[in-house]
């Protein structure tokens, strides 16, 4: 498994805090979570996969990113 670079990780988390800015709740394995807890959970992850989940309204605006595990290796 590749190991993500510093920068890729800076902007994972970067990308996370504007998510959590906006006001676009984020969950992880089901459960509301914050920038810090999801990318905790992605740095120990050793054996398991994240897919992201984007959950839009009616209208196809985003209202939620939920993060859930999909695959232990």
């Amino acid at each position: 498994m590749k190991k993500k670079s510093k920068k890729e990780k800076n902007a994972f988390r970067k990308e996370l805090d504007d998510y959590a800015r906006k006001g676009i709740p984020l969950w992880l394995d089901g459960n509301p979570s914050t920038p810090g807890e999801i990318e905790k959970a992605h740095k120990i992850a050793e054996d398991v996969t994240y897919m992201r989940d984007y959950v839009q309204d009616s209208k196809g605006h985003l209202t939620r990113l939920e993060f859930g595990k999909v695959k232990e290796e």
